[in-house]
């Protein structure tokens, strides 16, 4: 008969081996952040993480008529031109064009006209699973703390989470201000600006827009993450969004070159939202 791939049930959940690792990922990339940030881990252990990755099973997102989710890599660049900035998102905010991730495990590009104005707070809202992937594993160079697993294993992961991440910020931004980050998962609520929970975010604009770097803070449950705690307390993440694509639809070339030493060669993983482009 038929052999099921092997399952795990957690919670009311039953996962996949692939989803089981993207969990695993939530709670050892924050560990190991904690280890090396507060200098318990002296070594930098992200090549042994990083060849660790290399020897899951690859895993390829079916989409509609079973068709393989992924874009050949020569092919990226004419995808992109062909996604990139077709959301409906409004052009009021200030996040604008489509980014890549540096230093954030496999995570591919976010195109912010996906953006939701949430119309009580008017913070953007962005769906995490429409975000592309490298369909491999990041070279340390370009993970960060990772996770380093295959991006094809994640996307279905924050699509079964329904991670989503909404942005709070001023009408404009000026190089060195940034936005308040807040996160959902499964539909909970998102949190207030100064109700971040046990980490603080923050999204800092740099370079006229050009790149943005999201800075994470741990809070103990004694201290109120606010912004004198930003600038008394040392972040223990930080990863970067540099702009692949301007809101006129330029590509900036010298990103995009960063982008696909990036991918190594690899495929890119899509999400299901972007199926219909294949």
């Amino acid at each position: 008969g038929k052999v099921e791939p092997r399952t795990a049930i957690c919670g009311r959940h039953r996962w996949r081996p692939g989803e089981m690792l993207g969990g695993c990922s939530t709670l050892l990339v924050p560990l190991l952040a904690v280890l090396v940030g507060t200098g318990l881990v002296k070594i930098d252990v992200t090549p042994l993480f990083c060849a660790t990755g290399k020897l899951l099973p690859s895993y390829v997102m079916k989409g509609p008529g079973g068709k393989d989710l992924l874009v050949p890599n020569k092919e990226i660049r004419s995808f992109m031109r062909k996604v990139g900035r077709k959301g409906d998102g409004t052009a009021t905010f200030p996040l604008q064009g489509v980014y890549m991730f540096d230093q954030m495990g496999p995570v591919g590009w976010i195109d912010f006209s996906n953006l939701k104005l949430d119309p009580s707070s008017k913070a953007g809202d962005v769906n995490i699973y429409d975000c592309t992937a490298q369909a491999g594993v990041p070279e340390p160079k370009f993970g960060g703390i990772g996770p380093f697993i295959p991006g094809s294993y994640l996307i279905p992961y924050a699509e079964k989470m329904q991670y989503k991440v909404r942005f709070y910020c001023p009408s404009t931004l000026q190089d060195g201000e940034y936005c308040f980050v807040g996160d959902s998962f499964l539909g909970s609520p998102f949190s207030d600006t100064y109700e971040a929970g046990p980490m603080l975010w923050h999204l800092t604009q740099y370079d006229g827009g050009r790149k943005y770097v999201r800075d994470t803070w741990i809070v103990p449950p004694w201290d109120t993450p606010d912004e004198t705690y930003a600038k008394t307390h040392t972040q223990f993440h930080s990863y970067n969004l540099l702009r692949l694509m301007y809101p006129n639809g330029t590509i900036d070339e010298e990103n995009f070159a960063l982008f696909m030493e990036k991918q190594n060669g690899q495929d890119l993983a899509i999400p299901l939202s972007l199926a219909r482009y294949l």
